[in-house]
């Protein structure tokens, strides 16, 4: 991303539509931190948005002084984002569960979710920040309402996801399903294993996108890797879902037709070399099998940017 002035604008004033204690799905009552950094304000600022707050740029510009390439994985993220949506649509899935918007366009001319109304998509939006939740009213006029449903659920409650109504429909409802899991800045509580899990109960024929920050271990604490980086967000009580290597290896290695690609540490490091951000495209293991086994390499494929994914 080419260096230039960002955006100075503060959050949206509150409008009658934004009620002073936003609330949850489950109508408790959701407290929000306004005085420090929020999750998806620091990822909107590191895409150069504007839906951000002084303390949101102090904490991401304190960031970029480390980690100065973060933006390009920040906008990798993005991408791959409404990339993979659109591979899904390709496929035929209409119906989608989208695990936190985070700092991507909400309801832009040029968005994953607008993509998705336009084909006709049922959307369920798991948001994490209440903010991000109204935001969906707020930048869309309430439009959202109509395509689709928007919840706000505390990404520690994502042990129980498959029990939130919106979701258990979308689970049973028989039609494939295509799970976005895109954000850069995924919460700790939405682990790789609990994407995994959805993915095992959605129908026959879902999908799953994930974007991943990778690391060694603790090792590279002492480089400009995901491991340090990933502290340096939980020290500002933004906790990251980062996953050793080893370990993810392991789970998406097990699964069929998985699409892995790895940006390179480079992008924050150029002397490491081993990956700190993983995008993948996962399919579902045969429920016959015991183990998660690959499928025979007849199997039809498609080409997506040069990467094959397994019908």
């Amino acid at each position: 991303m080419p260096d230039q002035p960002r955006k100075s604008l503060d959050m949206p004033p509150r409008t009658a539509a934004t009620p002073v204690h936003p609330r949850a799905h489950d109508g408790t009552r959701v407290h929000v931190d306004i005085e420090s950094p929020r999750r998806d304000a620091v990822a909107d600022y590191l895409l150069d948005g504007h839906l951000n707050t002084t303390v949101d740029r102090l904490f991401a510009d304190q960031l970029l002084a480390d980690y100065p390439q973060l933006p390009r994985l920040a906008l990798a993220a993005a991408s791959w984002d409404r990339r993979a949506a659109a591979v899904m649509l390709d496929h035929g899935l209409r119906h989608f569960l989208v695990l936190g918007t985070g700092g991507l366009p909400i309801w832009a001319h040029s968005s994953t979710l607008t993509d998705l109304h336009n084909a006709g998509a049922r959307i369920v939006v798991i948001e994490h920040d209440p903010v991000t939740q109204h935001l969906h009213d707020h930048i869309d006029h309430g439009a959202a309402a109509g395509r689709a449903h928007v919840l706000c659920l505390s990404s520690d409650r994502h042990h129980d996801l498959a029990l939130t109504p919106a979701v258990t429909h979308l689970l049973t409802a028989g039609a494939p399903l295509g799970i976005l899991a895109t954000g850069l800045l995924r919460p700790a509580g939405i682990r790789l294993v609990t994407i995994l899990a959805l993915l095992d109960s959605a129908p026959s024929g879902s999908r799953a996108a994930i974007t991943q920050l990778i690391t060694d271990g603790p090792d590279d604490q002492d480089h400009v890797g995901a491991s340090s980086l990933g502290a340096r967000f939980a020290e500002a009580s933004i906790p990251l879902a980062v996953e050793n290597r080893l370990a993810a290896d392991q789970l998406l290695g097990d699964l069929p037709h998985t699409t892995t690609v790895s940006v390179m540490s480079a992008a924050l490091d150029q002397e490491a070399t081993s990956p700190v951000m993983r995008t993948a495209l996962l399919g579902q293991r045969d429920p016959r099998s015991s183990t998660r086994a690959q499928r025979p390499a007849t199997e039809r494929a498609i080409d997506v940017s040069g990467r094959r994914w397994g019908r």
